[in-house]
């Protein structure tokens, strides 16, 4: 199996090599930048309630946020470990990286 760049990964009809463990950086990082941003609009959305259920969101939000993120980061390590048993039992089946079968 010879590692392919990402186009090349996601235009492979054989899935031999995935897409998936390119893009985890960038998504995580995504996912980051995305739940700070719901956040800063639950937290102005609640001082536009007013003032105690702003208060809550600010104090009760980055907890929140913090279980998703644990969450999500999980299932993306879980995934990345299923892709490295995967590759790492092709290795032991005597599939060469250099893309011999």
């Amino acid at each position: 199996m010879q590692e392919k760049g990402f186009m090349q990964s996601l235009f492979d009809f054989s899935f031999e090599n995935f897409v998936f463990p390119k893009l985890v950086k960038f998504l995580y990082t995504l996912v980051i930048f995305l739940m700070a941003l719901v956040y800063l609009f639950i937290v102005i959305g609640g001082f536009s309630q007013g003032t105690g259920t702003g208060l809550a969101a600010l104090i009760f939000g980055p907890v929140i946020i913090i279980l998703y993120l644990v969450f999500i980061r999980a299932w993306m390590e879980v995934t990345i470990v299923l892709f490295r048993i995967y590759e790492n039992t092709n290795i032991l089946a005597g599939k060469e990286k250099d893309g011999s079968v």
